[in-house]
């Protein structure tokens, strides 16, 4: 049986969620310090993309990648968080981006970290911090304010190397998804419109 990259992708998040729930929940060191997610990261503002030219950075907004432009806005690894409206649907990104001014981007303060404030950040309930009122809200001091323990640097590094390579294959899925979509929006008005005859192909 074949799955889609999207089934295979959703499978790849949730052995690499479990992994970090052993890892960091079930074995825990109680040692680790306890401190605020500000202790991990940066969390900064997106910016308006209406007055960037198409480019090849994909846009991300709270439902996803919007566009594509002609420069970034971040260049690193880094964890989004919806700024407004669905508040919950948290993103981890590895390549060059931008950040819609409703969305939060993040910079690490140490190495091996963003998938682990990606899984930690993923598990809490963000909705229910809602800050707003009209519109579902969430403040820098909400997330600054997170309580956690700090890892070890061993621990940190462990989980990357337990995880990245399922990383590594999310991304490629990714790809190979939005190339077949790139593909299909560029055949299917030459079909219908005949400039391509399939009419002969033994199917």
């Amino acid at each position: 049986m074949k799955f889609s990259p999207q089934i295979l992708n959703e499978n790849l998040a949730d052995q690499a969620q479990a992994i970090y729930q052993q890892f960091f929940l079930i074995e825990a060191d109680p040692n680790w310090p306890f401190g605020h997610l500000s202790d991990l990261i940066n969390v900064k503002y997106g910016k308006d993309h209406k007055k960037l030219a198409d480019g090849v950075y994909p846009v991300y907004g709270s439902g996803g990648i919007m566009r594509y432009v002609e420069r970034p806005l971040y260049e690193k690894e880094s964890v989004l968080i919806p700024r407004k409206g669905t508040l919950n649907n948290v993103m981890y990104v590895n390549q060059p981006f931008w950040s819609v001014d409703t969305m939060f981007y993040t910079e690490m303060k140490q190495t091996n970290v963003a998938k682990f404030v990606y899984h930690f950040v993923k598990s809490k309930d963000l909705a229910s911090m809602n800050a707003g009122s009209a519109v579902p809200s969430m403040t820098t001091a909400i997330l600054n304010a997170l309580e956690l323990r700090i890892p070890s640097a061993e621990a940190l590094l462990q989980f990357e190397n337990s995880v990245a390579p399922m990383y590594e294959m999310m991304k490629k899925n990714e790809d190979q998804s939005r190339k077949l979509t790139e593909l299909r929006d560029a055949l299917l008005p030459k079909l219908m419109s005949g400039e391509i005859d399939v009419s002969d192909l033994d199917l």
